[in-house]
């Protein structure tokens, strides 16, 4: 099967191991009964037809932030704990995971000949090619969505600022162009000073920034990333923080991890969109 740009119906082959190579039966009709293993996939299926979704990941968005709409949806674990019992007590004829977040426990659904698909969203364009995948495959139409996505990225100020988004204080992290925050950036028409600059971890979407790259950049706009692990009050004890532009010009912003960093939702969507389109005019 053609391999597509995002979720794809894939086999996830074992040639970096020393596991044998499983053959999976692929879904050969329309999705009836589907487990998401993310918050987004979860909230997409909602909204092209809740009655197929049949699981959900335990995840702020699901538990905290929308509860009411998913309080009748068993759970089947947390991103790093996912509980496979539970996923094949529900009986799914196809499962969403992450690309490099599930991936074994997506091997472990293939050899049970679950059908799954699996993906990683760095772009708008991707966000918008899973939703078309998706809803192809559970027989849904994905237009009204899609024109949500349309509306969100009307009337953006050809602002041009320079900027750095931080994720934490110690070490610094920020998303090059390869990464959903970086492609956000670029499409709402900020200048990222870390647009180019290319990771060497596991993720080569971010990369690390010490204290004079910060300086050196010196940005118009500074973009700092809370979460519940992640404090933004935490950059003002450095002491370089002071001496920023940003800093002294009052431009300094604070987003959300589940928005700016990783989409949640199709509201996380819209309201990172919104705030990356007011803070642009200013």
């Amino acid at each position: 099967m053609k391999k597509l740009l995002l979720f794809t119906l894939t086999i996830i082959l074992s040639a970096c191991s020393n596991n044998p190579q499983t053959q999976i039966t692929q879904p050969t009709q329309k999705s009836k009964r589907v487990v998401a293993l993310t918050p987004l996939a979860a909230d997409i299926i909602y909204n092209l037809d809740k009655t197929k979704l049949v699981g959900i990941p335990n995840t702020r968005y699901t538990d905290v932030i929308a509860k009411t709409k998913f309080n009748n949806y068993p759970r089947v674990g947390t991103n790093t704990a996912i509980n496979i019992e539970i996923i094949v007590s529900l009986k799914p004829d196809l499962v969403l995971g992450a690309e490099g977040f599930h991936d074994k426990i997506i091997a472990k659904l293939q050899e049970l000949k679950i059908p799954t698909l699996v993906g990683k969203i760095r772009s708008w364009q991707d966000l918008e090619d899973s939703t078309t995948q998706i809803a192809q495959q559970i027989g849904a139409d994905p237009k009204p969505i899609l024109d949500k996505y349309e509306s969100y990225t009307t009337n953006i100020p050809n602002n041009g600022k320079t900027v750095l988004v931080l994720l934490r204080a110690q070490p610094t992290s920020s998303p090059n162009k390869n990464s959903w925050a970086g492609n956000l950036l670029e499409k709402f028409k900020y200048k990222n000073l870390a647009a180019d600059l290319q990771g060497k971890g596991r993720f080569k979407g971010y990369i690390t920034l010490s204290q004079e790259n910060i300086l050196e950049a010196n940005p118009e706009k500074l973009f700092v990333i809370e979460s519940a692990n992640l404090k933004p009050d935490d950059f003002k004890k450095l002491p370089y923080w002071s001496k920023l532009k940003a800093v002294q010009n009052n431009q300094v912003y604070i987003f959300h991890h589940d928005g700016l960093i990783t989409p949640i939702s199709i509201d996380s969507i819209n309201d990172v969109s919104k705030k990356l389109r007011d803070v642009g005019a200013k």
